[in-house]
Parts: structure tokens; sequence; C-alpha cells
């Protein structure tokens, strides 16, 4: 068995949903799904934010780099809730370090080891030329974070001034969105599965998505 800290819960086609974890004891990102691979529906699942779960799972292995989070849970049984002192920023991040799981400072671009590229519309992406060996981190954001909704989809925008409106990130998280992510908030990106448009002659790529964040109150 391992323990695991539940950090992100994001709504999929279907009402399913996609749970994230830390394994705390093997230092290392988890994506959860049940033992036949498939994701549980949003109303089926138990797991929440803070939750620290005993589970047992095998390695999935069913998609490329950079997924390679994704674990079949075989059993499980929730044990406790991370407690509040642990939760500001700071000692988040330092647990997160201490279990080697990715943490970014300063501008959004250092992420995913500096792999990711844009459109002429500022969306953040990466290709197959250049693929980093993980799909989930996180980043203390070195500005605030400004909520940009687009065609009636949550949408981020994070503006260095290197680039004309910025860079936009579409959020995925099943807590509701707030207008800012404050400066110093610590927040946890991922990499969506490989995908292109039908009538789009762009190659596969994995688009950046904000899945939720972690603020001092």
């Amino acid at each position: 068995m391992s323990k695991v800290l539940i950090v992100s819960k994001t709504r999929m086609a279907d009402d399913k949903v996609c749970v994230g974890g830390v394994d705390v004891e093997w230092k290392r990102s988890v994506r959860l799904m049940k033992a036949d691979g498939k994701h549980e529906k949003v109303s089926e699942c138990p797991c929440e934010i803070y939750d620290v779960w005993d589970l047992d799972y095998i390695n999935s292995n069913q998609r490329p780099t950079p997924h390679v989070e994704d674990v079949n849970v075989i059993s499980r049984q929730k044990k406790s809730v991370l407690k509040d002192e642990i939760r500001q920023v700071g000692k988040l991040s330092q647990l997160l370090k201490q279990t080697n799981i990715p943490v970014f400072n300063g501008g959004l671009l250092s992420v995913f080891d500096r792999t990711l590229k844009a459109t002429q519309y500022g969306t953040l992406f990466i290709n197959k030329e250049n693929v980093p060996s993980y799909s989930t981190c996180f980043w203390i954001c070195d500005r605030d974070v400004h909520r940009r909704d687009f065609r009636g989809k949550h949408r981020y925008n994070y503006n260095d001034g290197s680039k004309q409106w910025g860079y936009n990130i579409s959020y995925v998280g099943l807590t509701d969105a707030i207008d800012i992510i404050p400066q110093g908030s610590l927040i946890r990106l991922s990499l969506a599965h490989r995908w292109s448009p039908e009538d789009s002659e762009d190659e596969e790529r994995c688009y950046l998505q904000l899945s939720g964040w972690f603020k001092n109150e």
C-alpha cells in the first residue's frame, strides 16, 4: 500500500473525473483510475483534495511519455486529511520538493523544463519534437493570473509582457473558478492527452491545463 495525497480533481468528458495525487512514499505523481483503467464518474469518486489515502495500485502504461503518471487502483482506504498548518504554500511546496515532484518558480515558460511552445493566440502546448518526462507539475506563480473566459469555457491568462495579450491556459478543475489567482500561489499544471482538431493541419499536441491552486489565506 502507498500513502497518496490528493492534489487535484478535474472534469472530463461524459461527466468523468481525473484525480491527481502525490505518492509520498514512492515520491512520484500519480493519476488515479479504476482497476480496469477507466475513470470514475464525478458522482462516484470519494476522493477530495487534501485527502490522504492508502492505495494499492499498478502502473497503467497505456499512454506514451509524457503521461507516465497513470495508475490503476486495485484497492483504497481513506486514512486522514492533510492538517491545516501544512496547507500553506510554503509548507506544501516543501513537502512536494521532498517527494521529488517538480515545483517551478518564476515565469510560466520555465515549467516543464522549458519545452512549452505557444500558438499565435498564446495557447501553450508541447509537440512530439520536445517531450518532457512527466505530464504534471507545480508552479509558484510570479505574478497574478487573471481569469479570462472564452466561448463559455474557463481560462486563465498570464501576461509577463513577452507576448501581446499574454498566454492562455484552460481551467479544468472542479473547484469554482476565481477572478484572480494571486502572485505566490502554488498552481498545479498538467498536459492534456495528445490531440489535434479534425479540421486542422497541425500536428497532435499536448495542451497546457490548469487544474487547481493553493494560496495562502
